[in-house]
């Protein structure tokens, strides 16, 4: 090349010395915006996109000097997080304070404006009043901001010379483009951190919660295996990952893979249902299970994620319990039928006696005999209530028909009909329909009837009234209500009317008299027949018990027929 001649490139040859100058400046800008593009694009690291962008800015203007800094929304400061040039401005210094309004700075202005604050020379700036550019022996500056796609201000790019420099249009039309480029990149890096910050907090969650959180494929291969799984199954990960689940299963219950992945793909979920399982030592375990699919992002299922906890003790207490139950029952019904044989004794007795089959009895041997026949009788109620609960407990079968429950309810009523009349209360059936009828044992509903019309005349006072009422409720279940007139019963102590061997207690009125166990064989022979039972009562406003009953004998409600 000759002294004196410019060397053109081949796209800016044929041009004007002038226009070729600024087709090449356009050519560096767009190269700078592509690189910084492109980082942006290919890096999620915040570092790089800070330091590539300011080297592209530097480079670009010709500049020596620069740094960016970074707003921290929760310190509410300014932090320098990339700087070129300077023996100061390095990586985690020069805080500001955006809440320090006491002074005007360049970062209050940018973040105010949202526009480049451009100083040709910052020695006669006032702006800058600890001269932290001018120490360095910087003369001409230009502060951007960095703004997110939210149109919010993140952060600033500052860049310097040390000799005096002008900035022209165009030059800071390209800085605040590096600005906007530079706020789209962080804000995409940090939506990228927080997503990663979240999936290991939940990643962190899963691999040490107490429970078994597992997931598989389509064919039941495991993939993942928490540290849960671990400690309850007793196998590592690395000893699981990749086989499939049937090799925890017991042989005759691999088959309940396929049933579960049928029941997860046709209602979504499965919850707390219990599985048997085995330990690595053999041992076997009960867990309670539950199942949900995982869908890919088109919603197709790809494969299941598996949540147990293990309840094998549980279980064990659960079976512990019923042997005792079953002991108590038996030792309830033992004794009971035992107390029954000699009872039924005396009370043949005291009816002989009373009957003059041992001879003439004066006036007070015969009150005598008469108060130990009331209270025998009494005793033989009392065992019949609990022999009763004791075979509902053991099992039951019904016998079910057709029947009228007007009918029932009118033959209750009559056999009860003396005791209300000693307390001078009055009946009334209350039923639109004569022919309203119940799929149900005969037997046992009149027990549950007895024993909740005997309640509401016990409780009722004297010249008082107890209300049968029976109707259809919809059409598969009949409606029966027997209200009273007397105390009621406050609602801290409605909550438990149905437990065992539980009576109200009302310091108005002598306790009264039984076992407890009226309502609660009342309830359990309701809910054999797959009805169900409750209560509406208020204190001083008397006492309505209600139940329903199958109308009808759909499959449905045909669970314990014989």
């Amino acid at each position: 090349m000759r002294h004196g001649t410019i060397k053109r490139s081949p796209a800016t040859k044929g041009l004007p010395l002038g226009r070729s100058r600024r087709a090449k400046n356009r050519v560096r800008h767009l190269r700078a915006l592509l690189a910084i593009a492109d980082t942006a694009a290919q890096s999620l690291s915040t570092e790089k996109i800070l330091n590539d962008t300011l080297d592209k800015s530097l480079e670009v203007l010709g500049f020596d000097v620069g740094y960016i800094r970074i707003l921290d929304p929760d310190k509410k400061t300014m932090v320098v997080r990339a700087s070129k040039g300077l023996t100061t401005a390095t990586s985690g210094s020069s805080v500001v304070y955006m809440e320090d309004r006491s002074r005007r700075h360049v970062a209050n202005i940018l973040f105010e404006t949202q526009k480049p604050y451009v100083s040709p020379d910052v020695r006669k700036d006032t702006t800058f009043r600890n001269r932290t550019m001018e120490k360095q022996g910087v003369i001409s500056a230009a502060y951007i901001p960095i703004i997110s796609k939210k149109k919010t201000v993140l952060g600033t790019l500052a860049v310097g010379s040390r000799k005096l420099r002008k900035f022209s249009t165009d030059k800071i039309g390209l800085l605040q483009t590096f600005g906007s480029q530079l706020g789209m990149a962080l804000e995409n890096a940090q939506l990228y951190d927080e997503v990663n910050r979240g999936k290991a907090y939940i990643e962190n969650l899963v691999d040490n919660a107490a429970d078994i959180i597992l997931s598989t494929d389509l064919e039941d291969r495991i993939l993942t295996w928490n540290r849960g799984a671990e400690i309850t199954l007793g196998f590592r990960k690395e000893e699981v990952i990749g086989k499939p689940l049937s090799f925890l299963l017991p042989p005759q219950r691999v088959h309940e893979l396929a049933e579960m992945r049928a029941k997860v793909e046709l209602c979504g979920s499965l919850r707390d249902i219990e599985v048997e399982s085995n330990r690595k030592d053999g041992a076997p375990i009960y867990l309670s299970l539950s199942v949900s699919p995982i869908a890919d992002g088109e919603g197709n299922i790809v494969g299941f994620l598996r949540v147990a906890k293990d309840v094998t003790e549980k279980k064990r207490y659960e079976r512990r319990l019923k042997e005792l139950d079953k002991l108590k029952s038996d030792f309830v019904s033992n004794v009971s039928h035992e107390l029954r044989t000699p009872l039924t004794a005396i009370k043949g007795s005291v009816d002989n006696m009373l009957d003059g089959l041992t001879g003439e009895l004066s006036e007070k041997q015969s009150r005598y005999l008469v108060r130990i026949k009331s209270n025998a009788d009494r005793l033989a109620r009392l065992i019949n209530d609990l022999l009763d609960l004791a075979r509902i407990e053991a099992g039951i079968k019904l016998k079910r028909t057709n029947l009228s429950l007007p009918a029932v309810a009118r033959e209750v009523v009559e056999s009860l009909g003396p005791v209300a009349a000693e307390k001078r209360i009055s009946f009334e059936i209350e039923c639109a329909d004569t022919n309203l009828a119940a799929w149900a044992d005969v037997d046992r509903i009149a027990e549950v009837f007895t024993n909740l019309v005997g309640n509401a005349i016990k409780f009722t006072p004297t010249d008082g009234n107890v209300t049968v009422s029976l109707a259809r409720c919809g059409d598969d279940w009949v409606k029966i209500s027997i209200a009273d007139t007397g105390p009621g019963i406050a609602s801290e102590e409605a909550s438990r009317i149905f437990d065992k061997f539980y009576q109200v207690n009302n310091p108005e009125q002598r306790k009264a008299t039984g076992t407890g166990l009226g309502l609660p064989i009342a309830k359990a022979l309701v809910e054999m027949h797959g009805g169900k039972i409750w209560l509406e009562s208020e204190a001083g406003k008397g006492s309505i018990f209600s139940f329903i009953l199958p109308a009808g004998q759909p499959l449905k409600f045909d669970l314990h027929s014989n």
